[in-house]
């Protein structure tokens, strides 16, 4: 027995040394740069990091093999790293070290993969002309190549952007095309998540037919492939859309949000079993099960809060306020709808100081992602000088190999410093370059923005006299001024949207398209219907996550057929000073153009004056504006005071007396808000 556990025990010691020795070979054998392209490829979306380090490796390693073609695809997947690992200007960095390299090639299709993955990254820096153009540019090179998938591809990333553009026609037809290229090569599962885009575009078209009858298409294949995830997320959209449609009486609803939470809690995913369960709450509500909606609601909160998902979170309130307000009771509806409130302004915050912090920590990121290249390139130097100078002791001796270390280290020293102090400088130049592109972008906007203001013109052809006092805080602003013509009709607003600077701005943007949408396409013609459609648009376009933006406006008609001025205003009122000297406050609605608790309709009023009288139109950001001896408010009263002592003078002097006392109380105090004054004679 002890003769054969030695012989057993001289086995395993071979074997041992063995396989010592085979690893210490393989670690001895260098990757090639195909390998090391393949590993990222493999791993780039589970370990973007670890496919970082793989990507630099080929890069080094192609450089080795002299091999071009190696060389732009490592850089490619270098870039590909970077974007999942949310550093995207520095994967378009790569991405365009890429394309030289891809352009001297042959066979295109690697080009064509190249622009792909770069569209993808223009996507989600939201630059969307330059992202259609490169998937455009994939396109015409794969389909030389005769790549049909890599063609559907690049169609559906086209059409994902005109969707997001909300150009839903061209989306539609670049997913026909898509679909029709995935059909030729049965593709099942390409096919169910085209159908699926194509039903999500129906869906923002309001088109719910359109839109289930294309996710149950996607939904039979689905079933037929059997992935838990897929089927999850497209039982909780198919649920959505019958609820939407009204159809939950029938049942399909209930029943595909049943298998949607257990299917969630199958494969352990608490986000899709949050949803499932919210989806489960507006079912209740639309069937009046009230009790049944608020269990939901409850246990949908709790996970959405374990879960720190603040966006379930938010709607959440918002459907157990609904729930509670329909069973009548009051204060539990009260009560989540102030948190509702409470989250939303919270989120808003997130959003803003998010964009802040991106812009902040951009260059010390880049920075930092230079120094640690610089550290590792230092690290191989090292390694490399170690090895030299064993041979350099055994050639010259202990003297010769201490002096010329001395002489190369202090050498290296040098290099290194003023190679540190050259990137350093060029990051600086990178991050004001950046700096400047956005203000230029700007810029660009405000000249967007300015094209769509009431223009002069228009204003001197049905105002016999006027003023404009307009002071953004920012560059652009969220206040603005509009008017048009319509049908011997002259239509003037003064509104403040919600926000200001470019979130402002953007939302100006949008109450000016639907108020020129509900005059000349819709031919509305009474103030208050106007506003109405502007709400419902609103409500239409951005409520439906909670939002509450909108905006405070005025709108007054001149019927110049009738001689009659009507108007309508919401929370912002008009003052007209007549001959005598006397300022009226007409009346005004206390409610917002925008989801609000009171959302009954606008009331149009009236305006009685005389030729002579003056009327003024603002925003609030006048009257609040902080400075003063005390540095306080400015306030209405004291506004319409100024107004009432200027309003004898000639119009352009009271814009100017207007200015400079706005100036002159605000001092060196930061302007908090935009600032509009509109100020014509009857």
């Amino acid at each position: 027995m002890n003769f054969k556990k030695q012989i057993v025990a001289l086995c395993v010691g071979f074997i041992t040394l063995l396989n010592f020795n085979l690893l210490l070979a393989q670690l001895s054998i260098e990757l090639s740069s195909d390998s090391l392209i393949q590993r990222v490829r493999l791993c780039y979306q589970e370990n973007p990091t670890l496919a970082y380090q793989y990507a630099t490796q080929a890069v080094m390693q192609a450089k080795k093999e002299n091999s071009e073609l190696n060389l732009g695809i490592a850089y490619e997947m270098l870039g590909l790293s970077l974007d999942y690992l949310s550093k995207l200007d520095s994967a378009l960095y790569y991405y365009d070290k890429a394309t030289p390299l891809l352009s001297a090639q042959l066979d295109k299709i690697h080009l064509g993969q190249l622009y792909v993955t770069k569209a993808n990254t223009l996507y989600l820096l939201n630059r969307n002309e330059e992202a259609i153009l490169y998937y455009q540019k994939a396109y015409d090179l794969l389909k030389i190549s005769g790549n049909i998938k890599k063609q559907a591809g690049a169609l559906m990333g086209m059409a994902n952007i005109y969707s997001i553009m909300k150009s839903y026609e061209l989306s539609l037809k670049y997913y026909a095309q898509s679909l029709d290229l995935v059909k030729q090569i049965n593709d099942e599962q390409f096919t169910s998540y085209i159908l699926t885009n194509i039903s999500e575009v129906y869906t923002a078209m309001r088109d719910y037919k359109k839109a289930i009858e294309y996710e149950t298409q996607s939904l039979k294949i689905k079933e037929k492939i059997n992935k838990d995830y897929d089927l999850v997320y497209t039982y909780i959209n198919l649920a959505e859309l019958l609820l939407m449609e009204n159809m939950h009486y029938k049942g399909s609803a209930w029943m595909y949000l049943n298998k949607a939470v257990t299917l969630s809690n199958k494969i352990n995913n608490q986000e899709f079993l949050c949803s499932s369960y919210q989806g489960l709450v507006k079912h209740y509500i639309k069937i009046k099960e009230y009790g049944k909606a608020i269990e939901y609601g409850l246990l949908t909160l709790d996970l959405s809060r374990k879960i720190k998902n603040i966006r379930a979170e938010l709607n959440t309130t918002r459907l157990l306020s609904n729930a509670y307000q329909k069973a009548k009771q009051f204060d539990n509806a009260n009560k989540y709808l102030e948190e509702f409130i409470v989250l939303n302004d919270s989120i808003n915050n997130m959003e803003v100081q998010k964009s802040f912090n991106e812009l902040q920590t951009k260059y010390e990121t880049e920075k930092k992602e230079k120094e640690i290249m610089l550290l590792n390139e230092r690290d191989k130097k090292r390694t490399y000088f170690i090895y030299s100078s064993i041979i350099v002791v055994a050639l010259l001796g202990l003297l010769s190999f201490t002096l010329y270390n001395r002489f190369r280290l202090k050498k290296k020293v040098a290099g290194e410093l003023e190679k540190r102090n050259k990137e350093i400088e060029i990051q600086k130049n990178l991050v004001d370059e950046k700096q400047t592109e956005i203000l230029d972008s700007i810029n660009y906007a405000k000249r967007i923005q300015y094209a769509l203001l009431a223009q002069e013109e228009v204003l001197k052809r049905n105002l016999k006299n006027f003023f404009v006092l307009f002071k953004p805080k920012d560059i652009v602003s969220g206040d603005f001024y509009w008017a048009t013509e319509h049908q011997d009709k002259f239509y003037l607003a003064v509104c403040d949207s919600t926000g200001h600077g470019v979130p402002g701005a953007f939302m100006s943007l949008l109450n000016i398209g639907f108020l020129s949408e509900a005059v000349k396409e819709k031919h509305i013609t009474q103030p208050h219907e106007i506003l109405n459609y502007v709400r419902q648009r609103l409500i239409e376009s951005i409520a439906t996550e909670g939002q509450q933006d909108g905006m405070d406006a005025i709108l007054i008609c001149m019927d110049k057929k009738n001689s009659k001025i009507t108007y309508a205003a919401a929370n912002n009122q008009p003052i007209l000073i007549q001959h005598t000297s006397q300022l009226l406050e007409l009346p005004k609605d206390k409610m917002p153009v925008g989801k609000s608790p009171h959302e009954q309709s606008f009331n149009l009023y009236d305006i009685e004056a005389q030729k002579g009288d003056k009327l003024y139109l603002y925003t609030d950001g006048f009257a609040d504006q902080f400075g003063g001896p005390k540095k306080k408010k400015f306030k209405y009263k004291q506004l319409h005071d100024l107004l009432v002592n200027n309003a004898n003078l000639p119009l352009t002097t009271q814009h100017h007396n207007l200015e400079t006392s706005f100036n002159t109380w605000r001092g060196d105090l930061e302007q908090i808000d935009d600032v509009l004054i509109l100020g014509f004679e009857i």
